[in-house]
């Protein structure tokens, strides 16, 4: 398969960089690496930022730790510019791609300038409409878009490819009471997720083995049974999934990928913003991708029970041989 970067102007260099925020921004990248570049991935430089899941996944990887970039601080995009411009064009990257954040803002508007093609990926977590982060990117001509999601295609985004194409809903198990059981409310900073630790621990059968994974939540006055982590690398996050019955989660894009890389059907949770859990209520459009793809059992934190655990735990998810390298208008790699 051809390299997207064959035919450019800049094909005489000969590495791509991948850059991303950790969390689902990052997981996402690592599945459309192989899609995006299928002969040079392996070589590329990743940009993220440090943190025990990313140092994890990044581990044999040519990975540059950067500062986080907060969502919406323009001050920080400004300030991470200069730096990310030095270290693409020392690098000799002639293509650089971004599923986000805001990290994207600081990587690939002012890319030209070093001789590196800019490609953004808007996220699956997006499935009505560009982020904030794909509101900038598409005033640029010259930064090729991407959206995950064929009704987003028009002339300032292409669709040709979805990293959940690659899996497909199997024959379900028979239904059991979950005995292990992971629940997971993301990283990400500053927003916590007490009602969702709160509502589940209320409704699992005593003896139940747990693993939370609580992230930046304030657990203070909570009764959470079984083991407490506040976060994980990823191969032991990893582990976790593939130990437990059933997962429960916030409507997280990077946990959502990770489940159905282990075959299982989870149990999302939408953060809402009323409650002060996220920025905005961008986790009910993956939610609700996932519901209608039956990859996911979707509820209201107020609503989980233990029949949803069941339910989820007897669901099934296979893997779909599928993606092909993105194409310019006359066929030839993008």
């Amino acid at each position: 398969m051809t390299s997207p970067s064959s035919g450019s102007p800049t094909s005489g260099r000969r590495k791509p960089a991948f850059v991303a925020t950790t969390g689902g921004h990052l997981v996402q990248l690592t599945h459309l690496a192989r899609v995006l570049e299928p002969e040079r991935h392996e070589r590329g430089l990743w940009i993220t930022h440090r943190t025990s899941q990313s140092e994890s996944m990044m581990a044999g990887r040519d990975v540059r730790f950067v500062p986080f970039v907060e969502a919406r601080r323009l001050d920080q995009v400004l300030t991470s510019t200069p730096r990310l411009l030095r270290l693409l064009r020392r690098e000799g990257v002639d293509v650089v791609y971004s599923t986000g954040a805001a990290v994207s803002l600081a990587a690939l508007p002012l890319a030209p300038l070093v001789g590196t093609r800019p490609v953004f990926v808007e996220s699956l977590a997006r499935s009505d409409g560009p982020s904030a982060a794909g509101r900038v990117h598409q005033r640029l001509p010259w930064v090729r878009r991407y959206t995950q999601y064929p009704e987003n295609a028009g002339p300032r985004w292409r669709h040709e490819f979805s990293l959940l194409d690659g899996f497909a809903l199997g024959e379900p198990a028979p239904r059991t009471r979950p005995a292990r059981v992971l629940v997971t409310v993301g990283t990400t900073r500053p927003w916590g997720f007490q009602r969702l630790l709160r509502r589940v621990a209320s409704v699992l059968p005593a003896g139940t083995e747990v693993v939370w994974q609580t992230g930046i939540t304030d657990v203070t006055g909570l009764d959470l049974p079984g083991t407490v982590v506040p976060t994980t690398s990823d191969e032991e996050f990893q582990a976790h999934i593939a130990r437990a019955d059933v997962v429960v989660s916030h409507a997280g894009v990077g946990t959502f990928v990770r489940c159905l890389e282990a075959g299982k059907v989870p149990v999302l949770v939408p953060r809402r913003a009323e409650h002060g859990e996220h920025i905005d209520d961008h986790q009910l459009q993956i939610a609700g991708v996932a519901a209608s793809r039956g990859l996911a059992v979707v509820r209201e934190a107020d609503q989980v029970d233990l029949d949803d655990l069941i339910h989820a735990g007897s669901l099934r998810v296979l893997p779909v041989s599928t993606g092909t390298a993105p194409t310019n208008d006359d066929g030839r790699a993008a």
